[in-house]
């Protein structure tokens, strides 16, 4: 077992970049009070901490904190040095029930409550970081506790803070995940990322993608902050989960390496395919069909055929046209319950057309469409081929001769492309639409 303080004192306070920088085991009292606790941004109140003296962790004492109600109470330090953009590492041991969480004020309460939910009778070690925003003689680190309960409540014993380097992590790597609940594998920790602003809320909130792909985009939920689209920008952040969308919050450092830069292609997708993958990251819709032009709350929705997505007004807001067709770019999003897609501005909506034939001089009917096991073709030409593509313009089959019945069964619902070729040479192509 690895104890992060110093044994001869029970309470240090050390001003050494990179090192420790506060260890409290709670063994000296005075006034009711663990000695170096309860600063002046404390909401606990004395009769609320209890000195334990029975089943430590380490040492002759802990400290119990009772708060019984589902609004949070602080139990402080008292004041600390901190350095701009420095990250501190507070590890403690805890056991009881309730919730718990940390958090420095630096003449600015900085980062979001991560609250780690207890629910043992035997000592637990846990660790979270935070950034200081600013330089300053007079930072306090906060413990947070609410809905306490039992004989315990909450007991924290052998506190530890240290200055840290925070490592980088890629904003892939902080979303990318297996877990069922989508949360990212970076929740709760601070990390230094970076990426494209792509877009940016009326609030000053942004998104950012550091690369092309699924899983490279993120929210990062912040107003403070002065960004353009097309900036590169580093920064310091929290990673969090809210009502299951993960965001990086309380930035700190924000750095812009360049601005003016061509953002990365939309990924083009269908509107079943939104997913946790495409959170924050540019995506494109094409002929959709606009099926609610007024779901409630400045949303639309809209559906290609392989299911419905709404379109929300976060960013920019449009009036569409029921059962009108569109293209719809944007930003992939998930809140209240739902994932959705947010245009960016005027130039990210367009009605759909279809592809014009190449050649229209023959007479071509396909049938059923939609379709959903298969569909023919009339046409008063013989056929030779078919080629099939789906929305990305990817071949994805070439049926050979004039078929009866071009089976389609295999493929998942969705919009695709129908190139036709005839004897004569024509080439026709014709819109289709899959079911399931």
């Amino acid at each position: 077992m690895r104890k992060l303080f110093t044994f001869f004192a029970l309470m240090t306070v050390v001003a050494i970049a990179n090192s420790q920088v506060f260890t409290s085991s709670f063994e000296n009292w005075t006034g009711g009070v663990p000695d170096g606790w309860m600063g002046s941004r404390s909401t606990i109140e004395t009769d609320s901490i209890n000195q334990i003296t029975t089943g430590t962790q380490y040492g002759s004492s802990a400290v119990q904190l009772v708060n019984t109600e589902s609004s949070s109470k602080r139990f402080t330090t008292q004041p600390i040095h901190v350095d701009d953009s420095t990250s501190y590492e507070i590890k403690f041991w805890v056991k009881g029930t309730g919730s718990v969480a940390t958090r420095l004020y630096d003449n600015a309460y900085e980062g979001s409550v991560s609250y780690i939910s207890v629910d043992t009778s035997s000592w637990k070690e846990y660790s979270q970081t935070v950034t200081a925003a600013a330089t300053t003689d007079s930072a306090q680190f906060l413990f947070y506790v609410k809905n306490t309960v039992g004989t315990d409540h909450i007991q924290i014993d052998s506190v530890s803070i240290t200055s840290t380097t925070v490592p980088f992590v890629s904003v892939h790597d902080i979303q990318y995940t297996t877990d069922a609940s989508g949360d990212s594998p970076y929740n709760g920790q601070t990390v230094k990322t970076g990426g494209l602003v792509t877009a940016i809320e009326e609030s000053g909130r942004f998104f950012i993608q550091s690369g092309p792909g699924a899983w490279d985009g993120i929210f990062v939920y912040d107003t403070d902050q002065s960004v353009a689209v097309g900036d590169s920008v580093t920064f310091t952040a929290n990673v969090s989960e809210y009502n299951g969308l993960t965001e990086l919050s309380g930035i700190v450092g924000l750095a812009v390496v360049s601005s003016g830069n061509s953002l990365y292609a939309p990924i083009v997708i269908t509107t079943g395919e939104m997913d946790e993958e495409y959170e924050g990251v540019l995506i494109k819709i094409n002929d959709a069909t606009c099926t609610n032009p007024d779901a409630g709350y400045g949303m639309w929705t809209i559906d290609d055929g392989s299911g419905s997505l709404n379109t929300d007004d976060d960013i920019f807001a449009y009036t569409p046209t029921a059962n009108e067709h569109y293209n719809v770019t944007g930003i992939g999003h998930y809140s209240y319950g739902e994932y959705k897609i947010l245009p960016r501005d005027e130039n990210d909506i367009t009605i759909a057309s279809d592809i014009e034939d190449v050649n229209n001089t023959s007479v071509i009917s396909l049938f059923p469409n939609p379709a959903v096991n298969f569909f023919t073709i009339q046409s008063a030409e013989r056929i030779t081929s078919v080629d099939l593509f789906n929305v990305v313009g990817e071949k994805i089959h070439t049926y050979e001769g004039d078929l009866v019945n071009y089976p389609v069964s295999s493929y998942k619902a969705g919009v695709y492309f129908v190139k036709i070729h005839t004897q004569t040479g024509d080439v026709i192509t014709r819109k289709i639409k899959l079911s399931k």
